[in-house]
């Protein structure tokens, strides 16, 4: 059973990383090019797996059920770390859930359209998803646990069919072209950002394995380098395949504010296969389920947690509402979405996942009354510059909405 709950966790969490962040990916990235877009991948990884980490131990400072981001700001940071903890990860975890929802009623679009020669009005796949998906969220923990695993072993199959079938399309002069890029690493390292951001469903995990330092460290560090790999490897994939100019190439995707849906078009008018466009777009429909499944179970517990509902079937109900009509409205009056609510989640990734954490670690570890079963390994100096860089990438998510930087 433990073993069980613990592979059931780490897949939760990889999960909820790898999502329609993944898919964004390419997007932002072109410009970029591939080289530079990875060692921004690497350093953007190794910091949020240090904060999940630092997240980590203050989180099992405190009781179970009762250790959410709100509950952990106010016990290290008092009532102004409660505020800005609460607004942080309701407005973070809104967020994406609503970018998940837009993008996946986006990607079942294109897909009925290219198979089915069919439109599908994006508003009622937007219904159907969270309808179904949600179910899931509201039943229980385990209920997610379960889903998941069959949605995440479905969606690894996928992935590795996608990418066997795509290799053979790569275009190496591509890479070439691409190498001088960097100056438009600044657009990629909001979304890079929101890739990794798992940290809000440490709490759920704390909660369903218990108090186990070990065990969940282990889950985080593998559930953060799993993801890693797997963008790497997509990343490689379509920007080799799709050209940065011409007919169907990123720029006519960016002149025309594309979706997710718009990318999978242009792959499937690039490589006429449909075994390519099966696997490619069954993949990405599971990708961004698996990720709304842990973000909104994140969103859920916090929920329950603040506004104290019960864990009865009418208090879950009650929960359930809180957390699914918000993120729904936005994806039926704003279907596309996906890239702002993804950007626009950043600046809150940054405050809560990297920021907070380095303040409460910094308070807990000052504070008698406080004491974690975990200690990360750090110091000031480290835990100085890991704030400075979560203030860094806010001060580029501000500029970069008005547009002083390349673009």
């Amino acid at each position: 059973m433990h073993l069980s709950k613990t592979i059931g966790s780490m897949l939760i969490l990889i999960g909820t990383a790898i999502g329609a962040g993944m898919l964004a990916l390419p997007l932002i990235s072109a410009q970029a090019g591939f080289l530079w877009s990875t060692i921004l991948l690497v350093v953007i990884w190794a910091v949020m797996t240090y904060t999940g980490l630092l997240v980590l131990e203050v989180n099992l400072a405190f009781p179970l059920q009762r250790n959410s981001f709100s509950s952990m700001a106010y016990g290290t940071l008092g009532r102004a770390g409660q505020i800005t903890a609460w607004i942080a990860c309701a407005a973070l975890l809104y967020s994406l859930t609503a970018a998940y929802i837009a993008g996946n009623s986006s990607l079942f679009s294109a897909a009925f359209s290219i198979f089915f020669h069919e439109q599908v009005p994006q508003r009622l796949n937007a219904i159907l998803f969270t309808l179904i998906l949600g179910s899931a969220v509201f039943w229980s923990t385990r209920a997610v646990d379960h889903l998941n695993r069959f949605l995440l072993t479905t969606k690894s199959v996928l992935l590795v069919i996608a990418l066997v079938l795509l290799m053979p399309h790569v275009q190496m002069q591509l890479l070439i072209q691409q190498s001088h890029h960097a100056k438009y690493l600044w657009i990629c390292a909001p979304i890079f950002l929101g890739a990794f951001g798992y940290h809000t469903v440490i709490p759920s995990l704390s909660n369903y394995i218990g108090p186990r330092p070990r065990r969940l460290k282990y889950i985080i560090i593998i559930g953060a380098t799993i993801p890693l790999f797997i963008y790497l490897c997509w990343l490689f994939a379509i920007l080799m395949i799709v050209p940065l100019e011409g007919t169907n190439s990123f720029t006519t995707l960016a002149q025309s504010n594309g979706s997710i849906g718009d990318l999978m078009t242009i792959i499937n008018q690039l490589i006429h296969s449909r075994w390519v466009n099966i696997a490619v777009n069954g993949f990405s429909d599971i990708a961004i389920t698996t990720s709304f499944l842990g973000v909104s179970l994140g969103l859920f517990d916090f929920l329950a947690d603040n506004f104290k509902r019960l864990d009865s079937r009418g208090g879950r109900a009650q929960t359930a509402l809180l957390t699914f009509v918000p993120p729904l409205v936005f994806a039926l009056f704003y279907p596309q979405g996906f890239i702002l609510a993804l950007s626009y989640a950043a600046v809150f990734v940054a405050v809560l996942e990297i920021i907070l954490p380095v303040l409460m670690v910094w308070k807990l570890r000052n504070q008698a009354e406080f004491k974690s079963p975990y200690r990360v390994a750090s110091n000031k100096v480290i835990l100085a510059l890991i704030c400075m860089i979560g203030f860094v990438l806010i001060g580029i998510q501000i500029a970069s909405h008005f547009n002083i930087l390349p673009h």
